[in-house]
């Protein structure tokens, strides 16, 4: 397996000033982007460490990947699909950390979960063992960075905790 590549993602740019595709057009005020998606980006750093601070390693190649201008139009994301690190036709699943900051409920939405039959058995004993309510399914479309491996045919999940007031 350690010709195969995972991908994990999330973008670190956000709107910044309010104004057209936020929540407060008639503002210029700084919106620090604190859960879309600073909370993305410190999942993505979370997870790397968790991973390199196992006994064991990954059998397969994790890449990490804070992407930039997802609000821009996906432009990191589509960069890296042009050129790859690693062979697409290696990377057998990309998982999106996008607003995963304000997890309500218990709840997660998993999208993209069609795009592979195995992520149902990966995510429903995790989310019961957790005691998670996740919402799961979908095709990979979608207007976060897992949609430009999906539109490669790369399996893609993408968590999301939901919208609030405070989104852009």
């Amino acid at each position: 397996l350690k010709d195969e590549t995972i991908v994990v993602g999330a973008h670190y740019d956000h709107l910044g000033y309010g104004g057209r595709g936020s929540l407060a057009p008639w503002t210029k005020d700084i919106h620090n982007g604190a859960d879309d998606n600073s909370s993305g980006t410190s999942a993505l750093l979370e997870i790397a460490q968790q991973l390199v601070s196992r006994k064991t390693p990954s059998r397969r190649r994790v890449v990490f990947i804070a992407f930039s201008a997802e609000e821009r139009g996906l432009i990191g994301s589509a960069r890296y699909i042009q050129e790859p690190l690693f062979a697409l036709e290696k990377t057998i699943a990309m998982v999106n950390l996008d607003m995963v900051g304000r997890m309500r409920d218990r709840k997660l939405s998993a999208m993209g979960t069609d795009s592979s039959s195995g992520w149902r058995p990966i995510l429903d004993p995790l989310a019961t063992l957790h005691e998670i309510d996740v919402s799961a399914g979908g095709d990979g479309y979608g207007p976060s960075d897992h949609m430009s491996f999906y539109g490669k045919g790369v399996p893609v999940t993408h968590f999301f905790t939901g919208s609030h007031s405070e989104y852009h």
